[in-house]
């Protein structure tokens, strides 16, 4: 018996916890990610961020199918999560590497923008395949897609407004912090009420634009939300980890599962970045170390519960393995 469960502790409020601490923690990521910090270098990052999780989610599906043995509507949906590295351990696996300015620019870039692109890679994998069993019609899809165009154009439209607002002296400074932390968890609270996993777009959307903004107090608020995510990040992943149980990990942790794990590491995630870089001016080098970093973080463990539980409910096999699989990286 475990002495403390935080997901039996918090009950209803866990998830929606966990997820409001995601928001906050992809804002503060992408409020770094500034267009001057790549000018040079915007091709490789846009093609790994497009062709390579492209490759990434057919490759990881398949994978999924054919190593951990998972049937091919749950391997799809998994193959979307697994496209996401992440801010959570990237950027403090950076801060530590100190690796030159381009590869550790493009893991970063890489890391924030395509976490949001993974939840919803997977959330359209699932649509699909509910569609695909005639659980929802195809105007579902077309909702899928107008609310993920309508998220971005929300957090962009709030992170601009927020923005000219703050450099015009209309926010006084000791309320600057505290208005862009609501600021995100509206955004982020309203978009996920039109279609769940769409709130991490627009937070992302929202971040990049102000961080583009070149305001005059943005180093401030980086501050004071690189100090929030620190205690956020620390708190996330203890909850996370305390609410699996021994017999969930103990289920994953067999040949097959663990020789997907290889695959990915060695096959998949190399193999996807190779692909997407040709023909860019990335050497050799940099080519083989960013296709040997890949970590998994929060986002990918956290939105793997909602679809865990939506899979199951829909009478797929194998679907509980979702919520653990991700620890495995």
């Amino acid at each position: 018996m475990s002495l403390i469960n935080p997901e039996q502790s918090f009950g209803e409020v866990f998830h929606p916890l966990i997820s409001l601490a995601v928001a906050i923690i992809l804002f503060e990521g992408s409020l770094s990610l500034d267009f001057r910090e790549i000018k040079g270098f915007q091709r490789p990052i846009i093609r790994i961020a497009i062709i390579g999780a492209f490759i990434a989610w057919i490759a990881g599906s398949l994978a999924v199918h054919y190593l951990a043995g998972l049937s091919l509507n749950v391997a799809f949906v998994i193959g979307g999560l697994f496209i996401v590295t992440g801010p959570t351990v990237i950027l403090p696996l950076l801060r530590q590497a100190k690796l030159k300015e381009r590869p550790a620019a493009i893991l970063k870039w890489e890391g924030i923008v395509v976490d949001p692109f993974g939840a919803l890679l997977a959330l359209f994998a699932f649509q699909v395949v509910l569609w695909t069993n005639d659980s929802i019609t195809g105007m579902s899809l077309v909702l899928f897609f107008g609310s993920s165009v309508l998220a971005a154009g929300l957090g962009s439209l709030v992170g601009w407004g927020l923005g000219r607002l703050i450099e015009h002296g209309y926010v006084p400074e000791y309320l600057k912090s505290p208005t862009v932390l609501s600021s995100v968890l509206v955004v982020f609270a309203v978009s996920d009420a039109v279609m769940h996993e769409t709130g991490l777009l627009a937070v992302t959307a929202m971040g990049i634009v102000m961080a583009n903004m070149h305001l005059t107090s943005l180093r401030d608020l980086i501050h004071f939300k690189e100090n929030i995510s620190v205690l956020l990040i620390s708190s996330v992943f203890i909850m996370l980890t305390a609410s699996l149980t021994v017999t969930t990990l103990l289920e994953i942790l067999n040949w097959r599962l663990l020789l997907f794990v290889l695959g990915m590491m060695f096959i998949v995630r190399p193999l996807s970045i190779w692909i997407s870089t040709i023909g860019t001016d990335l050497t050799k080098e940099e080519r083989t170390l960013i296709g040997w970093i890949a970590p998994r973080g929060i986002v990918a463990l956290t939105v793997s519960g909602f679809f865990a539980n939506a899979l199951t409910k829909a009478g797929f096999e194998g679907a509980e393995k979702i919520t653990s699989s991700p620890s495995l990286f």
